[in-house]
């Protein structure tokens, strides 16, 4: 795995000290949940951030607690922490300044100060001028003069992150490459943080068999074959009927959102499973949302007696749009297919931002004009022009209306799509008369 150049600020602190929250008031947005039950976040959580024509990437972490806790995902909580603060140029050390210091605190700090990372001591909830001095005690931890913060009303953040810009500014990091932004989805349990660990052949997201356990979208860059993807792991989606608690439903809607911002899909489904009603509305939404998709069957090394043909057409008895998606089979456990899915991507990608000229648009409407089922409904498309990317969107010109229809809006993407080679790729079809969108 290689990052890019972008610094990297890794935010820790035991739990509910306000970590989230103050990565939320920096980013601007809800980006992840916050709730009052300690260890909602437990992955590492990227965003990129520009601010006063700097880039940076914050690390949102879990909450750090003593090796003797007996919690069984703490060790896994902690093996995350420290993968943050190993790859974090800087580091964003929060404290609460109305609990005041404490020895996880303390005993978090003697972990910071064997690194060599710049720190910043921030006691948070300080929410007024008058509670300043609750920040005085500590200086006790040795890490230096501290910042007094309230990253629910804003005091303090300015002058933190201009002082952090000016030290960004004095070391001389620039931003990096644009990575193809890749969505890994699939409903609880099917193995999507273990196909990311797998990818990156180390434990990036916990993995755990609880289900749920990965409950933000998290970002890894990886640079494969001379391209750069992001790779967001997302938590498990499930209908909203069946969502049980905040950070299931918040897990539901980042999930969403990861889709919305990127540039492919991968859905991941469980062999063993086949396709369930909850695979099948993801598959639904990443198509709604114009994204290109891959479909992976994971577990496959559990799968004994059905050929990958016969099960691919199981797939597509279901649910007939999987026709339309390239399908690859996957082991997590055997890290069989797993960088042949990353293979996929790139051409998708290239597909999904493809713009065609004139001459091609030409021959594309030719050759529908001349297929049969054009001829025999007495139509004819005056001319096609292509709207936009991402996905390919085409304008079809026509002159005669009664034959316009659902019917042949869908033979015509179908048309197109075998025509250009857009398996897995989204097409959207207009019809206009005469400059008016029918």
């Amino acid at each position: 795995m290689t990052d890019t150049a972008l610094p990297k600020i890794a935010i820790v602190g035991r739990p509910n000290v306000g970590k989230s929250s103050l990565f939320n008031r920096i980013i601007g947005t809800r980006s992840a949940i916050v709730e009052s039950a300690s260890g909602t976040t437990r992955d590492r959580l990227y965003a990129e951030i520009k601010r006063k024509k700097k880039r940076f990437t914050l690390i949102d972490t879990g909450g750090f607690e003593t090796s003797k806790s007996h919690n069984e995902i703490t060790p896994l909580i902690l093996k995350q922490l420290d993968q943050a603060i190993k790859e974090a140029d800087i580091i964003f050390f929060v404290t609460d300044g109305s609990f005041g210091l404490s020895h996880q605190d303390a005993e978090l700090a003697s972990r910071l100060r064997k690194t060599s990372k710049k720190i910043y001591l921030i006691v948070n909830k300080v929410d007024d001028r008058s509670q300043h001095a609750k920040a005085l005690a500590f200086f006790e931890l040795g890490l230096g003069e501290p910042y007094s913060v309230s990253a629910l009303n804003g005091i303090g953040i300015e002058k933190l992150l201009d002082d952090v810009l000016k030290s960004m500014e004095e070391s001389g990091v620039s931003g990096g490459l644009k990575p193809i932004k890749v969505a890994i989805v699939g409903r609880p349990n099917v193995g999507k943080s273990s196909y990311l660990n797998a990818l990156l052949n180390e434990e990036r997201s916990i993995v755990h068999p609880v289900a749920g356990t990965t409950r933000d979208a998290i970002d890894t860059d990886l640079d494969y074959k001379g391209a750069l993807y992001r790779l967001i792991d997302t938590a498990g989606m499930r209908h909203n009927m069946k969502l049980d608690t905040a950070a299931d439903f918040y897990g539901s809607v980042r999930s969403k959102e990861a889709i919305k911002r990127a540039d492919v899909a991968i859905v991941i489904i469980d062999g063993m499973d086949g396709l369930r009603e909850d695979d099948e509305r993801i598959l639904e939404f990443c198509v709604k949302e114009g994204r290109a998709v891959v479909v992976a069957v994971n577990k496959w090394d559990l799968v004994k007696t059905v050929e990958k043909s016969k099960y691919k057409e199981m797939l597509i008895s279901r649910m007939a749009a999987i026709k339309n998606f390239p399908v690859i089979f996957t082991s997590c456990k055997t890290k069989t297919n797993i960088l042949s899915s990353l293979d996929l991507i790139r051409p998708l990608y290239e597909k999904t931002g493809k713009m065609f000229g004139p001459e091609e648009l030409k021959d594309m409407l030719g050759a529908l004009n001349d297929s049969p089922e054009v001829r025999n409904r007495r139509t004819h498309f005056e001319y096609l022009k292509q709207e936009g990317i991402f996905p390919p969107r085409f304008i079809f010109g026509v002159k005669n209306t009664k034959a316009l229809n659902a019917n042949l809006k869908r033979y015509c993407e179908n048309f197109i799509r075998t025509l250009r080679d857009f398996e897995g790729i989204p097409v959207r079809i207009n019809f206009e008369k005469k400059g008016r969108t029918l």
